[in-house]
């Protein structure tokens, strides 16, 4: 039996999210508005002697839209916290950096009201940033190096509010001010001097920054991709070990985002999961016309939930394309096919990659003159003193595409993929037909 938490129905979404969708829109007054409110809604909470534990903007939800016409300002309400950080794994808190205070990452059992101020601090950093996130460009160990050498965010050019960021994100628990203080300081904020600012007097200056962090405040790693924001549309494929499914990235939640291919493992084991990240970091160093671009990773759960993102490739396997569309592709469009495939197996040989998996079902249709290689779940790399890899546990192993070495004696090279190559060349030429079929 599992347990359903219901909620409210929120229109707008997180928002990061509407920060970024509306930058150009969204003037110096909104933003005012929404971190006093936040702060309206962290100060009841600090009266109730309750820590929330999660700020961030992630984390605030927009109720309402502003309308100017009307006289309504914008109306956010601050949502569930999520687990613990007390009970999350270190990996997670050092990812979180800088939303999760220092102290907290020394021991999270420190989690008090002071948590919650300096993760206000960051918020409204975000919020004067349009959305962006702090650090995001870091990997942990930096952001932990950040945390250590004592280092402040970039601040915004209205002293008065860069004050307010840094008294929030105060090194030391007890300095940081109470929420009562911090509504006192943003009401300060609402004079007509604020009138004369511009935007950019709000933003984050980014070359006063710390310094040797100078890429820390650049976009997002452009590899990583956030699992809140991958919409699901179909599966594309599903073997025993893993399924793979067309998704659509759509951070700004506008149905505008890239289509790509999402590969996922059905179980993670230890042993999967080590076999996945090997698959990974093979497909992320192979750069070639007739090899499926790899895009990045999403991590959920921490790190135990991994998936790989890939650029979708809207005809599927080659093999199905044979089979649906035999009558229009000539022989000399199954040439161009199989020189592609030679083009991008020269490649693999060269980087001493054997894939050991080369099939039609593993080839991809990009456009009626274009395949790529892909699926590289068996790919190994040769040892230097080897021109051939031995495999200790074969698996379930397509045995039709294997060379007689490869069988008799797990044996795998570059003359064993040219022998699968060899019936990739049967499988094109008869167009899959399995009346064909030795």
């Amino acid at each position: 039996k599992s347990d359903i938490l219901v909620q409210e129905y929120v229109k707008f979404g997180s928002l990061d999210t509407y920060l970024k969708k509306n930058k150009n829109t969204i003037n110096i007054l909104w933003k005012l508005e929404v971190a006093k409110q936040l702060a309206l809604a962290m100060h009841f909470l600090e009266d109730k002697g309750l820590v929330h534990g999660n700020v961030c903007a992630k984390n605030i939800l927009l109720i309402r839209e502003e309308d100017r016409k009307s006289g309504n300002l914008p109306f956010i309400k601050l949502s569930d916290p999520g687990i613990s950080i007390t009970v999350l794994p270190r990996d997670i808190l050092l990812e979180r950096i800088p939303w999760v205070p220092p102290e907290c990452i020394e021991n999270p059992k420190q989690l008090s009201l002071a948590t919650d101020k300096w993760s206000f601090g960051t918020t409204l950093w975000e919020i004067c940033s349009g959305g962006d996130k702090p650090l995001s460009a870091l990997d942990s160990s930096r952001k932990l190096q950040f945390y250590e050498d004592r280092h402040q965010l970039p601040a915004p050019n209205w002293t008065e509010l860069a004050n307010l960021i840094n008294n929030c994100m105060d090194y030391e628990p007890d300095f940081r001010p109470s929420f009562r203080a911090v509504i006192r300081d943003l009401n300060s904020l609402f004079t007509p001097d604020y009138e004369l600012l511009t935007e950019n007097d709000m933003l984050p200056n980014m070359r006063i920054g710390a310094l040797g962090f100078s890429g820390a405040f650049e976009d997002r790693d452009p590899t990583q991709f956030e699992e809140r924001h991958l919409k699901f549309l179909q599966q594309l494929g599903k073997g025993n070990f893993g399924s793979v499914e067309m998704c659509r990235y759509d951070p700004l939640q506008d149905n505008t985002g890239e289509v790509v291919a999402v590969k996922k493992l059905q179980h993670s084991t230890e042993e999967h999961l080590r076999d996945f990240e090997r698959e990974i970091e093979i497909l992320k160093s192979l750069q070639h016309d007739n090899i499926v671009k790899y895009k990045g990773v999403c991590y959920s759960a921490g790190r135990r939930n991994l998936r790989l993102i890939m650029e979708y490739l809207p005809y599927g396997s080659l093999r199905d394309y044979l089979q649906k569309h035999k009558e229009r592709l000539d022989h000399k469009k199954l040439l161009l096919y199989a020189s592609q495939i030679c083009k991008g197996m020269e490649y693999l040989g060269m980087k001493r990659y054997v894939h050991r998996d080369l099939a039609t079902r593993n080839i991809l249709v990009e456009n009626e003159n274009r395949v790529k290689i892909g699926d590289f779940g068996l790919t190994k790399v040769l040892p230097q003193d080897k021109e051939y890899y031995k495999v200790k546990e074969p698996g379930e192993s397509p045995i039709f595409w294997y060379a007689p070495e490869s069988l008799t004696e797990s044996k795998f090279s570059v003359a064993s993929d040219v022998w699968s190559f060899g019936v990739v060349l049967y499988e094109l030429f008869t167009y899959i037909d399995k009346s064909k079929s030795p």
